[in-house]
């Protein structure tokens, strides 16, 4: 009976063991991309007009670009482009300048759930895969990355006003 205690003792800290090791590797492993989303929301609120924050997206095509969401002092929803830069063995950093930081109340563009009316409307049998907030050829837009059925695709919609950037890109099947 002892040596049956002992063994259910050694398993219960084992399992411990396991999971708190888990939480180490996890935190070690995601703590840049922390670094760098607190970072974004540091910078919006410092040079966007940001007070809250309710959601954030990274961004990564031509440049890297964390998106923050969230209410101004007038306790209006925003979006809040904050552009960053690779640093050498550091997190991506934001840039150094405040001219590429934008801010947009979202009541003069689309908001997520209306752009995903607009895409079930014209892509009515897609597949969302992502819908995220991004930079595109210098437009701010939003970024859809679909399964058409066939196909994985990429396209943008202006975040202005929902309207197509007319490039799409397709993803070779693999």
């Amino acid at each position: 009976m002892k040596n049956k205690k002992k063994w259910i003792a050694v398993a219960v800290l084992a399992v411990i063991l396991i999971l708190v090791s888990m939480f180490w590797y996890y935190s070690y492993v995601t703590q840049d991309q922390v670094a760098e989303r607190n970072a974004a929301i540091i910078k919006a609120k410092q040079s966007g007009g940001l007070v809250s924050t309710t959601r954030t997206w990274k961004s990564v095509w031509s440049q890297v670009y964390w998106v923050v969401q969230g209410k101004n002092a007038q306790n209006e929803n925003i979006m809040v482009w904050v552009p960053f830069q690779k640093v050498e063995g550091q997190p991506n950093v934001p840039a150094a300048d405040n001219s590429g930081i934008h801010t947009e109340l979202l009541k003069n563009g689309v908001d997520e759930e209306k752009m995903k009316a607009i895409i079930q409307q014209q892509l009515p049998d897609a597949e969302i895969v992502s819908l995220q907030p991004s930079v595109f050829n210098g437009e701010y837009v939003w970024q859809l990355f679909y399964n058409d059925g066939s196909h994985h695709n990429y396209t943008f919609y202006r975040f202005s006003d929902g309207g197509s950037t007319g490039v799409k890109y397709t993803l070779p099947n693999y």
